[in-house]
């Protein structure tokens, strides 16, 4: 019988009481046995702490950490410091995974010879029945994590910038750690990471499942959001000077962010002149790119096209849409 790695999964918790023994539930659930738990209590002050403590009690390959609420980029890092695993996963503290999750995403790396495995995220509420069973879906190989980062940047949704429903080589993590304080440090952080890996099996098997919580937009934007404009700056600038092939893949993503922040500013009505000017200038500045560019996605070029109208225009187009929604 072929020897099961140890794969260390890494949980940030903050102020999930409610969920996070469901979660860990369903890791220590998990088929494949060969784990070490890691959980971060990130400053939690609702009693998540103490669960996770109560877990480790119980449990040798769990362990736990407290540290001061300083967010999940900070968290997973402090469980990447104190990993042992030949492999990693994260999965956050409100969300379950299937019970062949791990199983699944080993089998690819070691089927495909692969640093890196996906599969894919269903959204569900709380009193939604989750699946047992996940239908087999075809396979997408990048044969180098480049082209896996090209394919992410240009949102073509065989992979996403999420830390989760991922397995890495632990070693893809040697020198690179989560941006801290941000938001977005997933989009931060992945594309470096996945960038050194040698091969990327890719599937849109659906057995990471993620809960959906008071997400609506117009409820919990703020202009925190607009981290995303440094990000996709300094992920143009980290291209360029690392990976020249994927500049345009950058300035795609970067345009993305702009046109997405500036729509998430009119539709919820909480705007800042200074980030809306600075959104505005960029989408001048990349929009034949844009246009141009075969690999840009649809919408984005049909908002490349629009921009074209003016800022105004493209405003009220925005709007409207806001109406119809």
């Amino acid at each position: 019988m072929n020897r099961q790695p140890l794969i260390s999964v890494i949980v940030p918790v903050s102020d999930v009481g409610g969920y996070v023994e469901t979660c860990v539930d369903s890791i220590l659930n998990q088929s494949y046995k060969n784990i070490e738990l890691i959980l971060v209590d990130d400053g939690s002050v609702d009693g998540s702490g103490a669960i996770c403590d109560n877990y480790a009690n119980k449990y040798d390959h769990i362990k736990v950490l407290h540290q001061d609420n300083v967010g999940p980029g900070a968290a997973r890092n402090a469980g990447i410091e104190i990993m042992t695993g030949e492999y990693v996963t994260f999965v956050d503290s409100d969300d379950v995974i299937h019970r062949e999750y791990l199983s699944s995403l080993y089998k690819l790396l070691e089927i495909e010879k692969a640093d890196v495995s996906t599969v894919s995220f269903v959204r569900f509420d709380d009193n939604d029945v989750l699946p047992t069973i996940a239908p087999r879906s075809p396979l997408k190989l990048f044969e180098t994590g480049v082209d896996a980062v090209e394919s992410m940047l240009y949102q073509q949704g065989f992979i996403d910038n999420s830390p989760c429903a991922k397995l890495y080589a632990s070693r893809l993590f040697d020198t690179c750690r989560f941006n801290e304080g941000i938001l977005y440090e997933d989009l931060a952080t992945i594309p470096r990471v996945i960038c050194g890996a040698k091969k990327v099996a890719t599937t849109t098997t659906p057995m990471y499942f993620y809960r959906r919580r008071n997400t609506s937009i117009t409820g919990t934007f703020t202009l925190k959001r607009c981290d995303v404009l440094d990000v996709v700056d300094e992920l143009e600038a980290y291209m360029r000077q690392n990976h020249s092939r994927l500049v345009d893949a950058a300035l795609s993503r970067k345009f993305s962010a702009n046109m997405n922040m500036l729509w998430l500013m009119t539709i919820t009505g909480v705007k800042d002149a200074a980030a809306e000017s600075r959104c505005w200038e960029n989408i001048k500045l990349l929009r034949k790119m844009a246009i141009i560019n075969p690999k840009v996605r649809t919408r984005n070029k049909l908002g490349a096209l629009i921009s074209f109208g003016g800022k105004d225009f493209l405003l009220k187009v925005f709007s409207h849409f806001k109406e119809k929604k």
